[in-house]
């Protein structure tokens, strides 16, 4: 398995709406061949300046994710993306290999 996680550091004053972008986003995974499992989080804690976000999915390989990030499908669920001046920073983008799953 492999999992990828993407932070966002986004402004306080669009919080809310992030979150709604995410809630009512066109887009579906769960078609996607090797998809496994998605989740998008809100930190529950003040920070100085920011309000964090995270998403989390899951893949049966990183083959499946690579391949993905080359489709159609992920080309159309970034495309018209118009949410950037809600950032503070550009999303940090992290991947992992399972090495343990119980």
């Amino acid at each position: 398995m492999y999992v990828t996680m993407n932070r966002f550091k986004i402004k306080p004053e669009y919080a809310d709406d992030y979150a709604k972008i995410w809630q009512n986003s066109a887009f579906q995974l769960k078609d996607v061949p090797g998809f496994l499992d998605f989740k998008f989080f809100r930190l529950d804690k003040k920070l100085d300046g920011y309000v964090l976000f995270s998403s989390y999915a899951e893949w049966e390989n990183k083959a499946s994710f690579q391949a993905w990030t080359r489709s159609d499908h992920f080309k159309k669920a970034h495309s018209g993306n118009n949410d950037h001046h809600m950032y503070i920073e550009h999303p940090n983008l992290e991947c992992f290999d399972v090495l343990i799953d119980k």
